[in-house]
């Protein structure tokens, strides 16, 4: 099984250990409480701050610079409690690691050692009520007025947004007239993105939903009503922001799957210590060639999806656009981590079906991977798009 002495890393390897350590001893004895609860174990995300454990993927001086480091707090999070995870990387990946990407210094100096430190929680606020897989279609709207612009519309399905402390806002520009920035409501052209604080006027959150997994990350809705936005609080290029969005989906799903990972791990680890311990028949579950049949193929997933997802960080980290490989890291990873929940649960019996053991909230969690930061059946028309266009220029 690859673990992180494969990356051939001592300080990545090092991160490993000392995060499992804190989060089996700090998170994992309070995951059942904030699951009840619905809560986000904002301790834990803060003792991982402090040690320098939790946004290794951001630049220095706020983190390492390193995605593969990221990546294995990803697997380490997934193990003990994806919930926590998810949040976790909705603050480090998808606001932080855009700011660090696109922010200017000053902007950068404000937001990151909060979000380093786990002091303060981030969200990426994109999908609507009305545009999900089709990002671009998005309603809300931004209107250039001086020295800052007004932002108006809602946002829905958002990690993090009802504790979050900095937003970031997608929204389609447009001009006094009404005319959209680009010309066209519904082009690449004319998306700007805005950071929002918590407490800004015309801003709300919703309750937090129910849900079916991740019970512990609060997801919810984001209202703007006439948000007066400085232009300092600009990400990156005014109009440019759905050119960008590609980019950052495709790290975010690279990132993402180390969730996933642990996942499968912990449910193959429950597997083995179960059937270690129970005899059906007069022998060792672990003797019987059915379980070791599961067993085999639970190992497999997780080895095949470890290795390819480690070879799409590899590739982001030297500038290598991923935009195939990442859709097929995600949709195998998704689908490969529900089976593996599914068996866990199935070869657990009447156990696995019980709150005590884990393994049946590993199999709710692993299905937002099939719909979460874009559907496994978009992830197949990516990878269609991209392998047809391929073999198309091959021949040319």
């Amino acid at each position: 099984m690859a673990n992180a002495s494969d990356i051939r890393d001592p300080s990545i390897n090092e991160l490993r250990q000392n995060l499992r350590k804190l989060l089996r001893k700090e998170l994992a004895p309070r995951v059942e409480a904030q699951e009840e609860s619905g809560e986000l174990d904002h301790a834990a995300l803060k003792t991982m701050g402090k040690l320098g454990l939790a946004a290794p993927m951001l630049s220095e001086p706020y983190g390492m610079g390193d995605l593969m480091a990221q990546v294995v707090v990803a697997e380490e999070m997934g193990y003990v409690c994806s919930g926590f995870g998810l949040s976790e990387l909705a603050s480090v990946c998808l606001f932080g690691s855009n700011v660090d990407r696109q922010g200017t210094p000053d902007q950068k100096e404000r937001y990151l050692p909060g979000i380093a430190s786990g002091e303060k929680i981030g969200c990426w606020a994109l999908t609507e009520p009305s545009a999900g897989s089709d990002a671009v279609s998005i309603k809300t709207r931004c209107v250039r007025e001086g020295g800052h612009y007004v932002v108006s519309g809602s946002k829905t399905f958002i990690t993090n947004a009802p504790i979050a402390d900095y937003f970031m806002i997608l929204a389609r520009e447009f001009d006094r007239d009404g005319k959209p920035l680009g010309g066209d409501a519904n082009g690449f052209a004319g998306g700007t993105t805005l950071i929002v604080e918590k407490g800004a006027a015309g801003l709300r959150t919703g309750q937090p939903f129910h849900k079916l997994g991740h019970l512990s990350s609060p997801t919810g809705e984001v209202f703007l009503d006439n948000v007066k936005v400085p232009m300092t609080q600009v990400l990156g290029q005014p109009g440019a922001a759905f050119l960008g969005m590609k980019t950052s989906l495709d790290v975010e799903r690279a990132i993402f799957g180390g969730l996933g990972v642990g996942v499968m791990e912990f449910c193959l680890h429950a597997v083995v210590k179960y059937a270690s311990q129970r005899k059906q028949f007069g022998v060792s579950l672990l003797e019987h060639q059915m379980i070791q049949e599961k067993i085999a193929d639970m190992s497999s997933k997780l080895d095949i999806t470890r290795s390819y997802l480690y070879s799409v960080i590899r590739s982001i980290a030297d500038g290598r656009s991923v935009n195939k490989e990442a859709a097929v890291a995600k949709y195998l990873g998704a689908k490969y981590c529900m089976e593996v929940a599914s068996d866990a649960v199935q070869c657990l019996g009447g156990y696995g079906y019980m709150r005590e053991y884990q393994v049946e909230r590993c199999l709710r969690d692993a299905k937002l991977f099939e719909i979460g930061g874009g559907t496994s059946e978009i992830q197949k028309m990516i990878i269609a798009k991209q392998t047809i266009k391929g073999l198309m220029e091959a021949r040319a």
